[in-house]
């Protein structure tokens, strides 16, 4: 292993090709930057300078030793850049799970400023069931995972980092279309696009709780606890017509089907055949997103995401405020 002081000697006298001005520069005296050369010299066992009484040369092992040491010196200081970045969050490799219905939440707005803020992160996104992501989250084949409520286990340090109202959608020519604001009361007395328990257990099961809250009075938040919302002796249960999932729903919706329990974020979709009315009293509420991490994990990166996320905006739909496409 070569001494890496006896490099910088070097380096600094082919820079100046003048062992007076490389001595200045060194701080030392001549003898032992001549002494230091040699030793280099022969630790290599190759000539690197010519010198005269009235100059140096480098020799071919010379200049392929000054090209060399340059670029050691290049990459180095890269290395201690890249380690800084990284440990700052600002490079390195991102993997995040996302439930397919996080795609119509905020999520491209922080997709956006995660990637200007932070060009030299790269981001493996990989769609997948909520369901999944604990067990991925543990094996360490994702560094975040935005999932749905019922799914996030403790030890995965949850975080909410968006939440949106509950809408109906409904055919312009509904005839609950005028109304700006239904209450649940009104819903029930239509027909009703429900969710798959299988492949949409959240909102299935947020639909239970808002169909069930008219008859308790109940207004519920966005927790969701399985067994909540069923109707009681005497209650009129939601007439549910067929059971799909997002963002297929708001198809059945169009062909007249009836209508459906929807997240905010879709109001923005089919607004030339449909309309998206708020939900106001019982039943109410709001659907949220999650971000889970493994706790041992020492991304930093995955903090610079959830901060953006939570920069961007914790609600989606404005409270007080139904969906768009009036």
């Amino acid at each position: 292993m070569i001494d890496s002081r006896l490099l910088h000697v070097f380096s600094v006298v082919a820079e100046e090709l003048h062992f007076g001005r490389a001595a200045q520069r060194l701080h030392i005296s001549q003898p032992p930057l001549s002494q230091s050369i040699r030793k280099l010299e022969e630790a290599l066992g190759a000539r690197l300078l010519i010198r005269s009484t009235r100059s140096v040369r480098l020799t071919a092992a010379g200049a392929e030793l000054h090209r060399r040491v340059r670029q050691l010196s290049a990459d180095s200081e890269a290395m201690v850049r890249a380690v800084q970045q990284t440990a700052k969050g600002e490079v390195g490799h991102l993997v995040i799970g996302l439930t397919p219905s996080a795609a119509y939440s905020n999520l491209s707005e922080v997709l956006y400023e995660f990637r200007r803020r932070y060009p030299t992160v790269s981001l493996d996104l990989r769609e997948m069931n909520s369901n999944a992501m604990p067990e991925a989250l543990h094996l360490r084949q994702l560094d975040l995972a935005l999932l749905r409520p019922p799914f996030a286990d403790p030890d995965l340090a949850p975080l909410r980092v968006y939440d949106e109202p509950m809408l109906v959608a409904m055919r312009k020519d509904h005839p609950l279309a005028r109304k700006r604001w239904v209450t649940m009361n009104q819903v029930l007395d239509h027909d009703l696009i429900g969710y798959s328990r299988h492949n949409s257990r959240y909102f299935s099961q947020i639909q239970q709780l808002m169909t069930g809250a008219v008859h308790t009075g109940a207004v519920q938040t966005g927790a969701v606890q399985t067994g909540l919302g069923q109707p009681g002796a005497g209650q009129k249960p939601p007439r549910i017509v067929m059971e799909s999932m997002i963002p297929t729903i708001l198809t059945l919706v169009e062909a007249g089907f009836g209508l459906a329990l929807v997240p905010a974020a879709l109001s923005r979709m089919r607004t030339d055949t449909l309309v998206y009315a708020g939900v106001r009293g019982p039943g109410a509420m709001r659907a949220e997103l999650l971000a889970a991490r493994q706790p041992s994990s020492v991304n930093p990166a995955i903090d610079r995401f959830i901060a953006i996320m939570q920069a961007v905006g914790t609600h989606g739909g404005r409270r007080g405020t139904p969906g768009l496409g009036r």
